[in-house]
Formats: structure tokens, C-alpha cells, sequence
């Protein structure tokens, strides 16, 4: 008896266990078999708007997230974008095919303001996480025509505001929310959009706030000085030229942003740069390069500094630039070779020369494409002044005795100085002698001496290093 118990006990536990394995198969059958049909066949429903999304759980651990910014994404899609013939977009579009970029652009920005959706269901297995959106079409027009209106009222006070900007004499703000209505409108922009006139002092629709602002832009001005400033090649520092900018009524031009660009490769200048209170703007200078001539200087208003720390996109003022065409406000700089003189008294045993050989020599070394030797030396920037003089040298009496040479010493004080007599150098060359048998030969001798030069070339050198650096 008892082994039959045990026998039965037996059969009892492998009945069990099979009915465990079988329910478990079953139950995976079951979870298998509960995939929504909307993960493989899209829904079609007239009166709503389908988002669906998926993401890859191993890809991100915030993958709900991913899912759902891509289920909106898809909802966005379903949204055809549908181009007004009175549209903004519509007037850059080529060959009626409006570009591609932008339609991408709307309906991004539109993925971005949906509201009104709800989530219908969502579904996860080991690989994926998928959510199921929808959107009802006609609250989602209602919405966004409201959202429209009010984007439009919006930017019709913005308009409002800067016609008082412009009352006050404050041209910078009165731009900046002109350009800011333009932007708060980018959503709209491939749609009809009419302002309140009443609301927007007269402006109607876009079209009219582009030409708003071109013709804003186009009243800004640089005074001309009488005198075309003038630059050297290769200074060492250059002082900034300083130019008036004003607007209609000839009022300054306060605290405004500018590009700047040179016309050739020859001037060096800061690229950005900006009106001070008082509307004078710096052509800061950082090189020149030698090349005799006018050259100019491009100014354009720089509208995306204007407008950096707002919240209008770059994409707004880029589809801005197609409606408008900042004024590229030009000035002429001469680029000058430096002009020196050259003041030198050559002298044997303190008699004056008839030729200056020392003289000759310097004009060699700096008569060139960078300097200019003239002759008036108050049109000069700068003067170099020689004193050169011989004398019988302490061994003179010596070798008269013993040899009957002369030995003669040729002394010379250097000095440079600019156009305002500042001394910027100055050096004493010595130790250059000549010999003869007279002490007369023997101080030409000294002015023939080949080390002349070559003492006299170190301070040419240094000389030049205070006029020009390379």
C-alpha cells in the first residue's frame, strides 16, 4: 500500500509540472499574440492625426522619450504643409517647387508647438519601445489658428512699439522688434498672414514689415571725412580712424553692430565692430601691406549681432535676407609709403664735404617700396640726422714719428625722430680709422673704410625695426 502511495504521489508531480510547462508556452503565446495591430499596419482615421514612434532600448536608456519625440515628429508629417500664393515662403520658393529646407524647417517647428494630442496606446518587447499618438483635426485648427492670431497681435504691438522707438530717436530698438515681429511670425510664414492696421500703425502684412525694415536700414549713412585718412605700411601700431554714422535726419546712429571687410588683401582690420553713445564708429587698423592706393572698407549693418541675445532664430533672419539687402556702406583709406628725410653734415677735421657719402649710403639701404626719402622735412614721419666728423686719433703722433702715417678717427652721432622731434634711437660710431700720409688723406680714407658700413648698417637696422616691423 504504501508503495502505491508513492507511485501515485509520482504521477500526481509529473501531471503537474507538464501542466506548468504547457500553461507557461501558452502564456508567452498570449503575450506574443497581444502586439497591437497598429505596431505593423498604420491606422487610417479621417478625422485625427497619427503620430507613431519607436525607439530602440539598447540604443538609449531614455528611450520613452526618444519614442514619443519621434511619434510627434510623425504626427507633424501628417500635417501637410500647404503653401498660401500670398505666403512669405511662397516668394523665395524657385520654379513654384518651394525648397526643400524649409518645408523640412516647418514642420519641425511644428513637431515642436503641437498641442492638443493624446497618447492612444503604447507597446514594448525586449528590443523596442513603440507609443501611439493621435491628434483630432479639427481642435488642432482651432488651435492653431488662435495660437496664429495671437502670434499676429503680438507681433502687430511689436510694430506699434517701434514706430515710438523711432518717434524717440532710438534706431537700434526700433529695428530690433521690427526684425523680432518678423521672427515670432516664422511658423506662419508659409501661410497668408494680415495685420489689424489699426494695431500695426499702418503695416498690412509681412511684405510690408520687410520693406519696413529695408528701408530703415537703408537711411543709416557714414559721414565722409573731408580729408581721406591716411595709413603707412608695416607700423608697429595704428591709431583707429574714427568716422560719424548717422540715419535720417542726420541723427547718430547710437550703439549699433557693423561688419566690416576690406576690399583687398592690403589693409588688415577688426571684422566687428560697433557705434559708440555718441554714433562714431573705430576702423580699427591691425596691418598694412605696401601697395600705393585707395583702398576701401566695406560696412555692413550686422543684424544677427543686433538681434543675439533675443530669441529669433538664425533661420529667421536668413529666410529676412531674402526680402532685404543690408546697405554695404563703403570708405576710403590712402595707403601711403612712410616718408623720410635725411638731415646729414659729413665733415674731415670739421670742413664740410662737397659730396655726402654717408648720405648716399643711407637712401641706398632705405629708398624702397616701403619708405620714400623726400626733401621737406615737415611733410616727413620721420628724420634721420647724422653728424659725421674726423679727427687725428690718440696714436696719431706715434706713427707720424715712427712711420709717417696719419691716422685718422671718423666719429658719427645717429639719431632718429619722428614728426613731432621725439628722439626714437640714436648711437655713436666709432672705431672706424684711415691712414694716409697726410692727416687730410687720411680722414677720406676713413670715410672710404669698408667698416664704415658694416657699423654703420647695426644702426640702420635699428633704425628701420622703429619704422616698420614685418
Amino acid at each position: 500500500m504504501r508503495n502505491y502511495f508513492k507511485y501515485l504521489f509520482l504521477v500526481l508531480l509529473i501531471s503537474n509540472v507538464s501542466f506548468a510547462q504547457k500553461k507557461g508556452k501558452e502564456a508567452t503565446t498570449t503575450v506574443e499574440a497581444k502586439t497591437p495591430n497598429w505596431v505593423s499596419s498604420r491606422p487610417n482615421n479621417g478625422f485625427k492625426y497619427i503620430g507613431i514612434g519607436v525607439a530602440d532600448k539598447s540604443r538609449s536608456s531614455d528611450y520613452k522619450t526618444e519614442a514619443k519625440q519621434n511619434a510627434l515628429f510623425d504626427l507633424a508629417s501628417e500635417i501637410k504643409v500647404d503653401i498660401s500664393t500670398n505666403s512669405v515662403l511662397q516668394s523665395v520658393s524657385t520654379n513654384n517647387s518651394f525648397d526643400q529646407n524649409f518645408n523640412s524647417l516647418i514642420k519641425l517647428t511644428a513637431s515642436d508647438n503641437i498641442e492638443g494630442y493624446t497618447m492612444v496606446d503604447s507597446y514594448e518587447n525586449d528590443k523596442q519601445y513603440w507609443v501611439y499618438y493621435e491628434l483630432d483635426k479639427a481642435e488642432h485648427a482651432k488651435r492653431k489658428e488662435q495660437k496664429k492670431q495671437n502670434t499676429i497681435t503680438k507681433a502687430s504691438n511689436l510694430i506699434a512699439l517701434s514706430f515710438a522707438d523711432e518717434k524717440n530717436k532710438n534706431f537700434s530698438a526700433a529695428l530690433k522688434k521690427r526684425i523680432q515681429a518678423f521672427g515670432i511670425l516664422n511658423p506662419y510664414l508659409n501661410e497668408e498672414i494680415v495685420f489689424d492696421p489699426t494695431q500695426s500703425n499702418g503695416i498690412k502684412n509681412v511684405f510690408e514689415l520687410t520693406n519696413l525694415i529695408q528701408n530703415q536700414l537703408q537711411t543709416i549713412t557714414i559721414v565722409q571725412p573731408q580729408v581721406i585718412p591716411v595709413v603707412k605700411p608695416y607700423q608697429p601700431n595704428y591709431n583707429p580712424i574714427i568716422f560719424k554714422v548717422t540715419t535720417a535726419n542726420g541723427a547718430a546712429l547710437n550703439d549699433f553692430p557693423f561688419s566690416l571687410s576690406s576690399d583687398d588683401e592690403f589693409l588688415k582690420i577688426e571684422e566687428h565692430i560697433a557705434t559708440n553713445s555718441s554714433g562714431e564708429i573705430q576702423l580699427k587698423i591691425n596691418g598694412v601691406e605696401p601697395q600705393f592706393q585707395l583702398s576701401s572698407v566695406t560696412f555692413n549693418p550686422d543684424i544677427e549681432k543686433l538681434i543675439e541675445n533675443d530669441s529669433i532664430g538664425k533661420t529667421s533672419i536668413t529666410i529676412l535676407k531674402q526680402f532685404i539687402q543690408t546697405p554695404e556702406l563703403k570708405v576710403q583709406v590712402n595707403i601711403e609709403p612712410i616718408s623720410l628725410f635725411i638731415l646729414s653734415k659729413e665733415s674731415n677735421f670739421s670742413k664740410q664735404l662737397p659730396t655726402n657719402m654717408i648720405e648716399q649710403y643711407v637712401e641706398q639701404k632705405f629708398n624702397g617700396q616701403e619708405i620714400k626719402i623726400i626733401d621737406n622735412i615737415k611733410a616727413s614721419d620721420y628724420v634721420i640726422e647724422m653728424d659725421a666728423n674726423t679727427a687725428e686719433d690718440i696714436s696719431n703722433d706715434v706713427l707720424v714719428s715712427n712711420f709717417k702715417l696719419n691716422l685718422a678717427q671718423l666719429t658719427i652721432n645717429v639719431a632718429l625722430k619722428n614728426n613731432k622731434g621725439e628722439v626714437l634711437y640714436k648711437s655713436l660710431v666709432t672705431d672706424i680709422f684711415g691712414y694716409a700720409n697726410s692727416s687730410e688723406k687720411a680722414g677720406i680714407n676713413a670715410y672710404s673704410n669698408t667698416k664704415l658700413k658694416v657699423r654703420l648698417s647695426e644702426s640702420l637696422f635699428f633704425m628701420k625695426r622703429k619704422m616698420i616691423i614685418y
